[in-house]
């Protein structure tokens, strides 16, 4: 389902890319996966963070990003990571180490139903800063998306 985006702070999304990360396998069984910044992913790493150890009925996330764009890779485990504009929404089931989504600035984001095992890795283009942050649904309606969660 599409719709016309009529706030250009809203992105549309697809501008959400699934990324196949370069795997080396060798003949023992190992493998060795490479992210590399503005080849693999689109922007320079400014921060990497990992979540882990999340109880059964854990959620992350749930809030947009006014600039951070960001790179999600189950690294262990697997986890859903769905993502919504307000118009549409779309869930991501990550389980390959070697499998990686790109998620925009300015797109809704939340992680859960994680595995016992499960590690997110998160590359992000920029620092921490709390500002840019959209926490609260309602804000990000008024930001021009629309719909239901």
């Amino acid at each position: 389902m599409t719709s016309n985006i009529s706030n250009p702070a809203i992105t549309s999304l697809e501008g959400v890319l699934s990324i196949n990360l370069a795997t080396f396998s060798e003949p023992t069984g190992d493998s060795l996966t490479v992210v590399q910044a503005k080849q693999d992913v689109p922007f320079s790493i400014a921060r990497i963070f990992y979540i882990y150890a999340c109880g059964e009925g854990c959620e992350r996330g749930a809030h947009a990003h006014r600039q951070a764009e960001q790179v999600f890779i189950a690294i262990s485990g697997k986890f859903s990571l769905g993502v919504t504009n307000g118009f549409e929404s779309t869930e991501y089931v990550l389980q390959q180490p070697n499998r990686a989504i790109y998620v925009p600035a300015m797109i809704w984001t939340r992680v859960y139903d994680f595995s016992k095992d499960a590690v997110c890795l998160v590359l992000t283009n920029l620092p921490y800063d709390e500002g840019d942050y959209i926490r609260h649904w309602g804000e990000y309606l008024a930001t021009g998306g629309k719909g239901t969660l």
